[in-house]
């Protein structure tokens, strides 16, 4: 990077500002030491008072209203000491700075303040017209820095607001990609783990059972694979699509889902109520993973004896989507420490981004997973069906 291109100091950027404030109000003044009393000044009190004044500036950037304050006396009192001396440079620069860090109200209320010392300079004008000119152009100038200073809060605020929404963003991409490995690896992975152990259980007694598990071990893992390059292809697309409007899982998938939990051991039943209907790729993602995520924990916490029931409860405004396992009376050992724990977390998440709300708990046989989630308008002419499958 060019030398020209570099960012000029903080500290040689406010000496610069000090520098010509105090050139612009010394320029002002025509050197007269006259006092509206009669007799002369120190001719080193102008010079003085001014930059003593003006280097108060250096912390507007902290207490700009203090600093306004500073500026607005020492102009006032050279409007009721000198005859034809009141400095303006410094009321500018520190009303600048006040509408940048205040509200607007507190900063125009800065503003009218600044009508008082130029009031007393334009009282040194005999013509009234002139007298309100040079009154109408001091305000002006003054105005124009107000102006700029808001101006520069409005864009800092935008700036802060477009930070801040592309860190809840990014924050958000992160929970949802978080949430999708966590339900294709582990739902994938526990089913893997439990039909490799019950392989190597029955491998010399049961041979057959023994295929029949690693056979859905391999349709599990080609499954899970599919789904992975399905969301690595979604990371690396250069538009971001969102993964619920792509090929993503829905209600049609929950019947291979049943079919492998029953591979498993699991005793799984399928309800349906109401009239079925369109419904939202996210709505349908989260009942996906809803009863992916519950048959998973069934299987680490329960174990493969377990019995499930899957429930679906159509209404006109709602899909309710029900899964509850009865535990056997002992679990199988080890199933626990597949868990990650963070399955429900991410869940519950899924679930309120899709609108909708969960429930969870123990009941006095297992454990209970449902939720509540928005359903689509559907059409009237469909007759209500029960369905049941196991």
């Amino acid at each position: 990077m060019s030398a020209s291109r570099r960012a000029i100091p903080p500290w040689l950027s406010e000496s610069l500002v000090l520098a010509a404030a105090v050139a612009l109000d010394l320029l002002m003044w025509n050197g007269d030491d006259a006092l509206l009393h009669g007799a002369d000044a120190p001719s080193w009190l102008v010079p003085a008072g001014s930059v003593a004044t003006l280097a108060a500036l250096l912390l507007r950037r902290r207490f700009a209203g203090t600093v306004l304050v500073v500026q607005l006396l020492w102009a006032s009192g050279c409007g009721v000491t000198f005859e034809a001396y009141t400095p303006m440079t410094g009321i500018i620069v520190a009303l600048h700075a006040l509408a940048v860090q205040r509200t607007p109200v507190s900063s125009l209320l800065g503003w009218v303040a600044c009508s008082l010392p130029f009031a007393m300079y334009s009282e040194y004008y005999d013509d009234s017209r002139l007298r309100f000119t040079m009154l109408l152009v001091l305000m002006l100038a003054v105005g124009t820095a107000w102006l700029l200073g808001y101006r520069t809060r409005c864009a800092r605020q935008r700036a802060a607001e477009r930070e801040r929404e592309t860190t809840d963003a990014v924050r958000s991409e992160r929970l949802r990609i978080a949430r999708e490995l966590h339900d294709i690896v582990a739902h994938a992975v526990s089913v893997m783990v439990l039909q490799v152990a019950g392989a190597r259980a029955v491998l010399v007694t049961d041979p057959h059972r023994a295929e029949a598990a690693l056979d859905t071990v391999q349709d599990v893992g080609v499954q899970s694979m599919n789904e992975l390059r399905r969301l690595l292809g979604l990371l690396r697309s250069a538009g971001g699509t969102d993964p619920a409007a792509e090929s993503q899982p829905g209600l049609d998938g929950i019947d291979a889902l049943l079919a492998n939990a029953r591979a498993t051991g699991l005793t799984v039943t399928r309800q349906e109520w109401g009239t079925p209907g369109l419904l939202d790729p996210s709505v349908g993602l989260a009942a996906y993973r809803l009863v992916q995520e519950a048959l998973t924990n069934t299987l680490k916490h329960a174990g493969p004896q377990a019995s499930v029931r899957v429930g679906l409860a159509w209404t006109d405004d709602d899909l309710t989507v029900t899964v509850q396992n009865e535990a056997p009376v002992r679990r199988a050992a080890g199933t626990a420490a597949l868990s990650t724990g963070h399955g429900l977390l991410g869940l519950r998440e899924r679930v309120q981004t899709a609108g909708g709300s969960l429930h969870t708990g123990p009941t006095s046989t297992g454990f209970i997973v449902q939720a509540v989630l928005p359903a689509a308008a559907r059409p009237s002419a469909v007759p209500e069906t029960i369905v049941t499958s196991s």
